[in-house]
């Protein structure tokens, strides 16, 4: 891994040219580094999927957004590429930042927000969701949303999320560790679980779930040195399990960004509009500046509690 300089080319058409300010770091970051992760395969990437900037140059489309030059804009890009000092892309992929919003707490949120909310219209009219991995940055905010619809939540771990605090937000957990944990789930859930949200790919979430409900896969862990061809297979095991029982969705934000773009954006504006009011906590951001890439990518990969990297662009 290594800072490069290149040039930028000029926008064409209706694209525009962003100066990026903060951009998160996260797992998925670490993972395509290490050549684990399925939708990186090609040495040369440049990471990262979303970012904060400000707009330096416009066009008609942009304008018909309502997004004008010196406009602070985030964004998620349907493939890696934000962690750079600029980008050039079509405006469709922007939405304007709140005033109320600073730029390294927006960086935490556009893509496990709406990860969260997009697993969450995956996981249908289900009133019980169980949460696997309520602890990171996505399932906190799963957790939120859910308790927010009047949908009963549980989770997987042994502490919840600092983020749940300020909304005095209780979740109950089942221990993972524990053989019977599916059982302990729909327990707590009051003998149901209608859904659950996974960034595991463990089969034991199937035995948590109702036949009639639904596991989306927002992640899949993967056996370390075997990420990529696990993810491939479990990926492949979800699909052939879209007619089961329960059914199985797996969650790819970045393609359904690319297809759904005006939902895109009306959901993004919606969750930092909810962070910038206090509807909605993400974690932290731990603000690592540029040139010190490679101590972000170590800090990202201890996972800190509560904390999301951002690196922060000169």
């Amino acid at each position: 891994m290594a800072i490069t300089h290149e040039t930028l080319r000029p926008p064409r058409g209706n694209e525009v040219a962003v100066r990026i300010t903060h951009a998160a770091l996260s797992s998925t970051d670490v993972l395509a580094r290490r050549g684990g992760y399925v939708l990186q395969p090609v040495p040369g990437f440049v990471p990262g999927y979303d970012f904060v900037g400000v707009l330096e140059t416009e066009s008609a489309v942009s304008a018909a957004l309502g997004l004008r030059a010196g406009a602070r804009v985030a964004g998620v890009l349907p493939r890696m590429g934000a962690h750079a000092t600029r980008l050039v892309l079509s405006p469709t992929f922007l939405v304007a930042v709140p005033d109320a919003l600073t730029s390294e707490r927006a960086a935490t949120l556009p893509l496990t927000a709406v990860t969260a909310a997009v697993a969450l219209r995956y996981a249908g009219p289900a009133r019980s969701i169980l949460v696997q991995g309520v602890s990171g940055a996505v399932g906190s905010l799963v957790a939120q949303l859910a308790l927010r619809d009047d949908r009963v939540v549980v989770g997987t771990g042994s502490a919840l999320p600092p983020a749940l605090a300020p909304h005095g937000l209780d979740v109950p957990l089942a221990d993972s560790r524990d053989p019977d944990w599916p059982a302990r789930a729909r327990e707590l859930a009051g003998g149901s679980v209608e859904a659950a949200i996974d960034d595991s790919g463990s089969p034991c979430v199937r035995e948590a779930v109702d036949p009639s409900g639904v596991v989306v896969h927002t992640a899949f862990a993967g056996r370390a040195g075997q990420r990529r061809e696990d993810a491939v297979r479990e990926t492949a095991s979800a699909v052939l399990h879209r007619f089961g029982h329960p059914r199985e969705v797996v969650c790819a934000v970045p393609f359904w960004v690319l297809r759904r773009r005006p939902a895109y954006r009306r959901l993004l504006a919606g969750l930092l509009d909810d962070a910038a009011d206090g509807r909605l906590t993400p974690f932290d951001p731990q603000v690592v500046p540029f040139d010190s890439v490679w101590e972000a990518h170590r800090l990202a990969d201890q996972r800190p509690a509560g904390r999301t990297i951002v690196l922060a662009m000169p």
